[in-house]
């Protein structure tokens, strides 16, 4: 059974905005130490909160019996337990509710629960508020909060099981120190037990890194934890065997509370869709004459093979990181840019940009850290030239490259000035609370006439390392070539 118990930081922990003002009257009403009032307590927050709230009192033998039991809980539950003694309730569940409540009386200090239910109507998992509580004759009262915290409702059942996907939700377990020591399995739908090899129910309430292969990988398991601190979504793809062959899985990660998402998508007829498409279609090519079903299929099939075909193309002409074009489609596209301008007869510049000290981003802050000031300046270089025209790569690194056309020298060096006076009105954001101030040096050259690209791109750079080497955060504009030289 899924369950946690805290003592500190309860409103912080608290989902429900109405457990802080519950903890506020509770502090409220206890003076010098002395127990909380429970007459008081229960006048002051019935009339506002009766609905969500149980009213408990120990019956001396180890168990407690229901006084109070809110229409809410009622609607969530199924049932009233009014008058009901706690231990008809299933045995793993009373268990700890009794344990909870014991612990807040015997420290008589306010404790903030989480517990999956069972035998509900539609909920998954319930947070409570438990306070204890002191009559006026001595008697010990229970008063606690009780709040749905998670929902499975029959649409969302319906798009759970039904999803061609693995649908895996997952909460962290810190220590007190904060740190993430696991990530327990909540809600997992079918199509995820099969991936994974286990049954649903044998998925519920286990570690993820131990329940599914892929999580115990560590630099898998970092990127979830980046995902959690940072909140903020990735994507990876990650193999694993099952039944003596290699699955591949692409895995979305969303930050959920402070917990994650995971869909996990089969990729593995990816790596033989293009074997497998040609002897489809070269089979149904000697059937497209006789049956127009056979044409709809090969269309189908042909379709659905270019589909990929464009996803990999995509994937193998972007950088990861920064989803801009990486080295190679960069040097690609570039050269028939070049030809275009040529033909054309129109100008063409070339900027090289590289953020200055980087290396002490990732000394200082750490690599994720300079993962997402890399990312944000991509975001930045893509926002200032985002022209179907233009060319923006990453070559490496922090350096990166950008390909203007119709753009002559002075044009280009003004579109240049534009990126260090964005980055000089701007921080580039790693987390929430943080972001970091950064600087660039550029190299810019306009292509000369007959000018190669390996030629143009060396230009710039010499303007780059000029300015690196008058300083860093400058702007190297490149000398133009003789006609020899650009012969």
């Amino acid at each position: 059974m899924y369950y946690e118990v805290h003592t500190e930081n309860i409103a912080a922990r608290g989902h429900a905005p109405e457990i802080a003002r519950i903890l506020n009257r509770f502090a409220l009403h206890r003076q010098d130490g002395e127990p909380v009032g429970y007459e008081k307590l229960a006048t002051a927050l019935l009339p506002e909160f009766g609905d969500d709230l149980m009213i408990l009192e120990p019956t001396g033998d180890g168990d407690y019996r229901w006084l109070h039991f809110g229409c809410e809980i009622i609607r969530y539950s199924g049932a009233s337990r009014l008058g009901k003694r706690l231990s008809e309730m299933r045995e793993r569940v009373a268990r700890f509710s009794i344990d909870s409540f014991d612990q807040a009386l015997a420290e008589d200090r306010p404790l903030y629960t989480v517990h999956r239910s069972t035998q509900t109507v539609r909920v998954s998992l319930w947070e409570r508020l438990v306070l204890p509580t002191t009559t006026r004759d001595g008697r010990r009262f229970i008063v606690a909060f009780s709040r749905p915290l998670q929902f499975r409702e029959d649409l969302l059942n319906a798009v759970l099981e039904s999803s061609p996907s693995g649908i895996v939700a997952l909460r962290a377990i810190r220590d007190a120190a904060g740190t993430i020591e696991q990530a327990v399995v909540v809600t997992a739908n079918r199509r995820a037990s099969e991936l994974s090899g286990r049954a649903e129910a044998d998925l519920l309430d286990t570690d993820g890194r131990e329940s599914l292969s892929f999580l115990s990988d560590p630099s898998v398991w970092r990127r979830c934890l980046y995902a959690i601190d940072l909140q903020r979504p990735d994507t990876l793809e990650v193999s694993f065997m099952r039944e003596d062959a290699t699955t591949w899985l692409r895995v979305a990660i969303a930050p959920l509370g402070d917990g994650l998402l995971l869909t996990l998508t089969d990729i593995t007829d990816l790596t033989v869709a293009n074997q497998t498409l040609q002897m489809r279609a070269a089979t149904l090519a000697l059937e497209i004459g006789r049956e127009r079903a056979t044409r709809r299929a090969l269309s189908e099939e042909i379709g659905l093979r270019e589909e990929r075909e464009t996803e990999l193309r995509r994937l193998a002409e972007t950088d990861p990181l920064t989803a801009l074009l990486n080295r190679r489609s960069f040097t690609e596209k570039a050269n028939a840019a070049i030809a275009a301008s040529e033909a054309e007869g129109t100008g063409l510049a070339m900027i090289i940009v590289d953020l200055d000290h980087f290396k002490q981003v990732n000394d200082t802050y750490g690599h994720p850290a300079g993962d997402a000031v890399i990312r944000a300046f991509a975001d930045l270089l893509l926002g200032q030239f985002r022209n179907e025209r233009n060319l923006v790569g990453r070559f490496g690194g922090e350096e990166f490259g950008i390909l203007l056309r119709d753009c002559d020298l002075a044009s280009a060096a003004a579109s240049a000035r534009r990126i260090q006076d964005a980055l000089l009105a701007r921080a580039m954001p790693v987390s929430e609370t943080l972001a970091l101030k950064v600087t660039a040096s550029l190299g810019v050259a306009s292509r000369q006439a007959g000018e190669a690209l390996a030629s143009l791109t060396a230009r710039a750079d010499q303007a780059l390392y000029r300015a690196k080497n008058e300083g860093r955060n400058r702007l190297g504009l490149a000398d133009p070539l003789s006609v020899a030289e650009a012969a």
